[in-house]
């Protein structure tokens, strides 16, 4: 329970992570477990491609265990976390009814709201996903093992789902979507995997790296799916931001600004995961024991108000 950081990040929760010798593991282990899921389902790689797939995949299982999926619910968050516009709600609804993700709508009364039914094969995909994600999170705190362990039981997955969605949007304050690394890399198709490569083939044990990583423009082209002129101009943005610089043989090296935007956007990501696993283990002390804390309902819509 001392990762529960409550409803908002405080600074002493930022520099107790920066505190943990594994922390940099941590990260690492991350990064190299979103590459491995993208590679074991191809599905599950396109929506690894950008920050608004992403979103948009989290609130389909969030809005599925809170109520029901449907459009103006979808949009109202998708606006709560500010990733992707009201407007992209729709086009992304309909890129998850093309990979099977969600179903055609129902509308299960008259005059009611058309419900997207989600399907189980999203339901799978995201649980396997977030293992892995809680797997790198173990590093800091082996006790999750427990957590994950326990995703096939009824209600577990579900709360955890619910929570993670709060929890990101509560995180959305902390972040300011118009900065070079979120336009460069959260919203650039395939920016946040040429990312997770880059802290995963990292010589250096430090985090965020400090040493030069060996980066071929046609193997990041061939293993992402992208045309090399795409990671090539991806590459020149992020030089010209001031997020990395480029030496002569090729290779990458962050720069002060690419250090501390990474430092930031992982600490958020990995307290999040980690005040996730918290509160969801001391939703059920029945599974888990009793834990240190207050006990938390499963929560519906009181922060989205959808």
């Amino acid at each position: 329970m001392r990762w529960d950081s409550g409803p908002e990040i405080s600074d002493e929760a930022y520099a107790n992570l920066r505190a943990e010798p594994f922390y940099p593991q941590a990260v690492r282990r991350f990064a190299a477990n979103m590459i491995v899921a993208g590679d074991a389902d191809l599905t599950l790689d396109g929506i690894l491609k950008d920050a608004g797939r992403n979103v948009a995949a989290l609130c389909a299982v969030y809005l599925h265990v809170s109520g029901g999926l449907t459009l103006p619910r979808l949009k109202t968050v998708f606006a709560g976390f500010g990733l992707a516009s009201p407007g992209r709600a729709r086009a992304l609804l309909l890129y998850l009814r093309y990979l099977g993700y969600v179903g055609a709508p129902e509308v299960r009364a008259k005059g009611a709201q058309a419900v997207y039914p989600v399907a189980p094969k999203l339901l799978g995909t995201w649980r396997e996903h977030q293992r892995a994600v809680l797997d790198a999170a173990a590093v800091l705190e082996p006790e999750i093992a427990i957590l994950i362990d326990q995703f096939d039981t009824p209600g577990v997955f579900e709360a955890y789902a619910a929570r993670l969605a709060e929890g990101f949007l509560a995180t959305v304050p902390h972040f300011d979507a118009n900065t070079a690394y979120f336009r460069i890399f959260m919203h650039r198709h395939a920016g946040i995997q040429i990312v997770h490569f880059l802290l995963a083939h990292a010589t250096d044990e430090s985090f965020p790296p400090r040493q030069p990583i060996a980066v071929s423009l046609s193997g990041l082209s061939q293993r992402f799916g992208v045309s090399r002129s795409h990671v090539r101009r991806l590459i020149e943005a992020a030089e010209r931001e001031g997020l990395i610089q480029r030496c002569n043989d090729g290779a990458v090296v962050w720069a002060p600004a690419g250090r501390a935007a990474l430092d930031h956007v992982f600490a958020t990501q990995m307290i999040t995961f980690l005040s996730t696993a918290a509160r969801t283990m001391a939703s059920r002390p029945d599974i888990f024991g009793p834990l240190a804390g207050v006990g938390y309902e499963l929560a519906t819509d009181t922060k989205t108000s959808v």
